[in-house]
């Protein structure tokens, strides 16, 4: 059953050439942008995830008293 299903697949990519370099293209793209997205997400998420005590639910920014005032 796998074989035919092979003998198939070769059979398109070799009569449709144009149609199969597009699809070939199309889902090599998608499978990259994929790959860098979820790449660039699980970096985002791990950002300060190397410090043990770690508060991931503070702001990164400090904030300081002006002169006067208490904090």
């Amino acid at each position: 059953m796998l074989k035919n299903y092979l003998k198939l697949a070769f059979r398109t990519l070799v009569k449709d050439k144009f149609y199969s370099l597009i699809n070939i293209l199309g889902l090599t793209i998608g499978v990259t942008c994929g790959m860098l997205l979820l790449l660039y997400v699980t970096d985002e998420l791990s950002y300060d995830r190397y410090h043990q005590k770690s508060l991931p639910d503070l702001p990164h920014c400090f904030v300081y008293p002006r002169a006067g005032q208490d904090q």
